[in-house]
């Protein structure tokens, strides 16, 4: 059964834990005061922070300092560990909808959760999803991986890595190697 949030009244975002040890969760408190916790991994809030700025570069939106929902009830009525999630625009209201799926949901059913987000409330989301996405660890400028406090040996750097090598695997430049 879908909770059908209508179009928000609210909508946040919000990390919990220390940088590379952090978990995510999209507040959205809906038209009848119905809220929903989406859970979400660092990948899926990318790619929602990406879909939000292209939705608001077509329509014209601009991005705006975000809202915080200090009311957001605990627990929310729904709190969904989000599998798959599809966004898409509506011309006809000029909301964004999103559709969340549960991570133990049928692949053809329907969604968990869905709700329109306005074109105000998407462009708070969108710098609020960029400041919690840049509050993580920084990452290599040469390899992209995230840096951790016990260092970072980047396999573009030089050509070395710490990684050991397969035995497998020298034992077959060495047979290469004498021809």
């Amino acid at each position: 059964m879908t909770l059908d949030l209508g179009t928000a009244r609210g909508v946040d975002a919000k990390a919990f834990g220390k940088p590379g040890e952090r978990t995510f969760q999209l507040r959205v408190i809906g038209a009848t005061e119905e809220a929903a916790g989406l859970w979400l991994e660092k990948q899926q809030l990318q790619a929602l922070s990406l879909a939000f700025s292209q939705v608001l570069a077509q329509t014209g939106g601009e991005e705006t300092p975000a809202t915080d929902l200090s009311f957001f009830p605990d627990p929310p009525d729904a709190d969904v560990h989000v599998g798959r999630m599809a966004v898409g625009y509506d011309p006809a209201d000029k909301t964004i909808v999103i559709q969340a799926h549960d991570l133990t949901s049928e692949e053809d059913g329907e969604p968990d959760v869905r709700v329109r987000i306005t074109s105000a409330d998407v462009a708070q989301l969108s710098t609020r999803l960029k400041e919690i996405i840049a509050g993580g660890r920084p990452t290599c400028r040469l390899c992209g991986v995230p840096l951790d406090s016990s260092g970072h040996s980047c396999i573009r750097s030089n050509g070395h890595s710490e990684q050991p090598v397969p035995r497998d695997r020298m034992q077959d430049d060495d047979d290469e190697a004498r021809g």
